[in-house]
């Protein structure tokens, strides 16, 4: 792989210098934003919590454009695609995370968009448009938002209806014939009410060569938002808002990797060193559409705040993958959800200078809906996948039958065909509130608690059905039972997995649990300058139910389809300093984690089963700003992170002190910027330069050598002209300057199919915009 050295890195920093200067990419130790992590405006700088926030300029000055690329400037932040870009992402803020791709299951990181909680996996790579600013907070999160977060939460949230009118439009052409368009109007629509509509647009051509049929990882995808904004009373107004997002691809496609240099259990093996080329027999698609709206009604009443926000959200999704990654029709799975969200919050919350209140209460309410199909085609070469002998088959079919070690695999059917389904209903109800308590002009202490009930079911069948074995080749059809008896040794029902439900299984389908966390936390602001806080807080996630393909000749049981609770114990300590004049600024923490229960997800053979156990984690994140002299700004980030699991059980086999997934030991990222006015232009050039580095990391938590990814540093760059009114401004930028080969995700099939599945990022990528404003 090509990695950057110190030099170059330095080299590429020093670009800048050489670059007249423009609109800045601004980071929050530079700007003064307003955010809203603790439900009431405050300055970044007097929030006693781990936050890191970014504008909408900012966000668009550093090339971000969907939800994942916001990862690139926030310490502590991974993100993997375990199953593809523009696919279920795998969000992790200081190690803590969960990088199973099922669509039932709930992040550990909470996403919301504009105070609505997103559930829904599919819908979370999203494109970032007409943003007003995106907040990160780090640690357990649920005594002022309405869904459980061990791990922290990512707010985007959306420009709002203006009083006067305003208009933009920003077109980008880029690397593979990239096009996308982003645009806004909004305005007054008459006295009491206010409009605004956003839209979207993304496509480029594949970037994945296909050797044998249609490029891969391709863009396809437009977005729409509306919102009205009514003025009910002098104090009251009601936001609609209605949201819709499509996107239909070929499914992004996997780089195939031979396990020890030697052809797969298919007899293929992809050599070439490419990592953007492959043979690709199943031209896959990624189809994932959602839309939905929601409703908030602001008011005061005395001194008494109110909000109360009401959404709904369906998500449908379609992937067919090509897992064996080869020429070959081999192992084929298709996943498909619908997902439908229903949430209603109610806030309360008030005080003053010395006394802030808030007390809120949540409903949750979702539908998950799944079919799964799975099929592993017959070939001449299968009995490495069997552990025997394909004469053994020989007996079982009848005399004179042909054996299948010398059969066509042309004219064979399925070998297996997993097909699954399952619906899964989650109801959630909970009661909230923290108060902030000045006990001098300097001490501040903040308390809250959480109360958590939650019901989850799961109707789960995993079905063989018969007669997909063999086909009339072999002089009539082998039903699936008698190949499960032959590979077991005994009667199984189908998988041996019986259907999860109440008759077969009793109170397995169903995970009743209640939950009571909280925070204790302490401020100390010395002068205007300093704020010292320090924090103990719990988080909780509810349990849920393995629900991928799950098969008993992997070892799997019944009674492992279930999953516990986590929760996470935090302790943290932080400081938030600034120079007088603002010139320098600080932003650091250091936390421990005691982790419970931590849900970890392994493989078993072809099989998906999320597992419990206790992990440690230690370390502390740091962000440095200075502004040395007019115009030039910089920025340098790192995060340290000690994690450890106990262990994890795979295949009967107990992995002693396992490092969780994407979660490298060290991390760091920064930037470097300089505008300047220049008169006989009548405007301002802007260039920035800015970086990623990523500590290795493991994408497995078996924390096998092939899952491991050694560490790496992406390098960024923008140039621009804006005019002096703001109304014009011309870019170019590219990204991944030194073309950086580096994975974002792997899975390694080697025990069982001889191959290592693997996710390349984006290669380098060149780009012009043209911005215009009213």
């Amino acid at each position: 792989m090509k990695r950057l050295s110190k030099a170059s890195l330095l080299a590429s920093c020093s670009i800048v210098y050489a670059v007249a200067g423009g609109q800045m990419a601004q980071a929050q130790v530079f700007e003064e934003i307003v955010v809203t992590a603790q439900k009431r405006d405050q300055s970044l700088s007097d929030v006693g919590v781990s936050v890191t926030a970014f504008s909408g300029e900012s966000l668009r000055n550093f090339g971000f454009t969907n939800s994942v690329d916001v990862a690139a400037q926030v310490p502590g932040l991974n993100i993997g695609t375990p199953v593809g870009e523009g696919n279920n992402p795998s969000f992790t803020l200081r190690g803590v995370g969960l990088n199973d791709f099922n669509d039932n299951n709930e992040a550990p990181i909470a996403i919301y968009q504009d105070g609505v909680y997103m559930a829904a996996l599919p819908g979370l790579t999203f494109q970032l448009f007409d943003t007003e600013r995106v907040e990160v907070l780090r640690g357990p999160q649920g005594t002022l938002y309405g869904r459980n977060a061990t791990g922290g939460l990512i707010h985007f949230i959306a420009k709002k209806p203006t009083d006067e009118f305003e208009a933009f439009g920003q077109l980008t052409y880029g690397s593979h014939n990239e096009l996308s368009f982003e645009g806004a109007v909004s305005g007054p629509l008459s006295d009491s009410i206010r409009g605004r509509l956003s839209v979207a647009r993304k496509s480029y051509d594949g970037y994945v060569e296909n050797r044998i049929g249609k490029d891969a990882n391709e863009a396809d995808s437009y977005a729409l938002r509306g919102q009205l904004d009514f003025d009910l009373s002098d104090t009251g107004s009601l936001l609609l808002k209605g949201n819709y997002a499509s996107s239909n691809t070929v499914a992004p496609q996997y780089q195939h990797e031979a396990s020890d240099g030697v052809a797969d259990i298919y007899g293929y093996a992809d050599t070439d060193g490419d990592n953007f080329a492959g043979d690709y027999s199943r031209e896959g698609v990624l189809d994932i559409e959602s839309w939905g709206g929601s409703a908030t009604y602001t008011d005061t009443f005395g001194n008494v705040d109110v909000t109360n926000i009401l959404s709904y959200s369906k998500t449908e999704k379609l992937h067919k993958e090509d897992t064996d990654v080869g020429p070959n029709a081999g192992i084929e799975p298709t996943f498909a959800s619908n997902i439908k969200v229903f949430t209603e919050e109610l806030t309360l919350s008030g005080g003053d200078n010395d006394f802030n209140w808030t007390v809120g209460a949540y409903f949750f309410d979702s539908k998950v809906e799944g079919d799964l199909e799975l099929a592993v085609n017959w070939f001449a070469g299968f009995a490495q996948f069997l552990d025997s002998d394909p004469t053994v088959f020989d007996g079982l079919l009848g005399a004179g039958t042909p054996s299948l070690a010398t059969a066509d695999p042309d004219a064979l059917l399925p070998a297996i065909l997993y097909d699954v389904n399952y619906e899964q209903n989650t109801q959630s109800i909970s009661g909230y509130g923290q108060v902030e308590y000045a006990l001098s002009d300097t001490v501040k202490l903040t308390g809250g608690l959480r109360y958590s009930s939650e019901d989850k079911d799961m109707e789960y069948l995993n079905d063989m059905p018969s007669g997909y074995l063999l086909n009339d080749a072999f002089g009539g059809i082998l039903g699936m039972q008698s190949w499960m008896d032959f590979r077991t040794g005994g009667n199984n029902n189908a998988t041996g997995i019986p259907d999860l439900d109440a008759g077969a299984v009793g109170d397995l389908n169903n995970i009743d649990a209640s939950n009571l966390s909280g925070k204790i936390g302490i401020d100390f602001t010395p002068n205007d300058n300093t704020l010292f806080y320090a924090s103990v807080s719990r988080g909780f996630k509810s349990g849920g139910f393995n629900a991928g393909f799950s098969d008993a000749t992997d070892g799997i049981k019944t009674s492992q389809i279930p999953y516990d609770e986590e929760i996470l114990t935090s302790y943290e300590a932080g400081v938030k300093w600034s120079s007088e004049g603002g010139k320098v600024s600080v932003n650091a923490a250091a936390f421990y984690y005691d982790y419970k229960d931590f849900q970890a997800l392994t493989f078993q053979g072809l099989s998906q089963v999320i597992t419990n156990s206790d992990a440690t984690y230690k370390g502390a994140e740091i962000e440095i700003g200075a502004r040395p002299t007019d115009g030039l700004s910089m920025q340098l980030a790192a995060s340290f992170l000690d994690a450890n699991v106990d262990g994890v059980s795979v295949n009967g086999e107990f992995l002693p002190d396992r490092r969780p997934v994407l979660a490298p030991k060290f991390t760091a990222s920064g930037f470097i910027q300089y505008e300047k006015p220049v008169e006989s232009l009548k405007g301002y050039l802007s260039g920035n330069v800015s970086f990623n580095h990523q500590g290795a990391h493991y994408f497995d938590i078996t924390n096998s050598p092939q899952s491991r990814e050694e560490a790496y540093t992406l390098v960024d760059a923008r140039i621009a002209y804006r005019n002096d009114d703001d109304t014009i401004e011309v870019a170019g930028f590219v990204k991944n300057l030194f073309n950086t080969d580096y994975r974002v995700y792997t899975f390694d099939f080697g025990a069982i199919a001889g191959f290592n599945q693997q996710f390349f990022g984006k290669p380098r990528w060149f780009g012009i915009q043209l911005t215009l404003r009213n």
